[in-house]
């Protein structure tokens, strides 16, 4: 089901940070190389950037201060997150200081869209909707998003802000890609209904397709990213998936890592004409024209989006959740 309208493709940025206390992750710490990623993906043609106070993974608060000081706001839309992860963390005053302190640390007074990065289970959703409805009404961001909540989750905060004449959540963020698709059963007819985009994050399942994952520092079992991806993707079913899919490109000449990339761009789910995108990252500035020229690439043979389009049948029920 190839998409209608281009889906968008945002630089993912956790990998932006302090290289000291996240070697594993944090590729792009010093500013004149953060400039220089920046300006390769802008001479791209390209203007859409995603972090969050979460990054770089290993560690939070990192990333966003550097993006500020290469000058990020000036040139590009920025999606940003809450900081998320601990219970509490989304109570009124703790939102509203994360929000200050993204601002302050892009140097700028707004933000295209804020996300509630992971459920706060602990604290009431009405103080949390009610907390975000008033930042965004200061003018702080322009757009409410909502990031690996549970379909039945996104419908409470949907139920919540009608009810109290708040703006609405417009974006959700989630894991997405050819193995990972339990949220095409009920959230994206619940986004669909309600005017929602979609934004991908691991649209390429964190490289698991590129035959590189006993070598790569993010598959690694010593850092957090890298116990999650492990976890995630390890089961055996997967792995077989996998498989399948290297063998299938080979005929093509096209990489794992391209054809996955590809496949969720062009033949899933997302659509453009809602606002979808795709965000992904890179750990070597290399990476990024690569990954561009595989993306712009367009749909994949037919044959072979159908033999990626099958694999879910094959890994459902061992595949990772959608939601955290």
């Amino acid at each position: 089901m190839s998409s209608k309208t281009p889906v968008k493709f945002i630089l993912g940025t956790h990998m932006v940070g302090d290289s000291i206390k996240d070697p594993s992750n944090a590729h792009f710490d010093k500013i004149e190389d953060v400039k220089s990623l920046l300006d390769a993906f802008h001479a791209r043609g390209y203007r859409e950037i995603d972090t969050s106070r979460l990054y770089s993974p290993e560690a939070p608060g990192s990333s966003e201060p550097r993006l500020g000081q290469a000058g990020a706001a000036s040139r590009f839309t920025i999606h940003t997150k809450v900081y998320s992860g601990h219970p509490g963390d989304h109570e009124r005053a703790k939102i509203e200081q994360s929000i200050q302190q993204s601002l302050h640390d892009l140097k700028t007074s707004s933000v295209e869209t804020m996300f509630l990065h992971v459920p706060d289970r602990q604290t009431p959703f009405e103080e949390t909707a009610q907390a975000m409805n008033d930042a965004l009404q200061q003018g702080r961001f322009k757009k409410f998003g909502l990031s690996n909540y549970t379909a039945a989750e996104v419908q409470r905060f949907l139920e919540i802000c009608e009810d109290k004449g708040y703006v609405k959540p417009s974006v959700y963020q989630g894991n997405y890609n050819a193995i990972v698709r339990g949220g095409e059963k009920e959230l994206f007819p619940l986004l669909r209904k309600h005017d929602m985009a979609f934004f991908a994050y691991s649209p390429a399942a964190g490289g698991l397709f590129s035959g590189h994952t006993e070598t790569s520092p993010r598959w690694r079992d010593d850092n957090l990213l890298g116990k999650m991806q492990s976890t995630f993707y390890g089961k055996p079913p997967v792995q077989a998936a996998v498989a399948t899919v290297q063998a299938a490109v080979e005929k093509y000449g096209i990489s794992g890592h391209a054809a996955a990339l590809r496949w969720t761009a062009y033949h899933s789910a997302l659509d453009g004409k809602y606002g979808d995108g795709v965000i992904f990252g890179v750990s070597k500035i290399e990476q990024l024209p690569k990954t561009l020229d595989a993306l712009e690439a367009g749909p994949l043979p037919d044959d072979l989006a159908d033999a990626i389009t099958a694999l879910y049948a094959v890994v459902e029920g061992s595949e990772p959740p959608y939601h955290m």
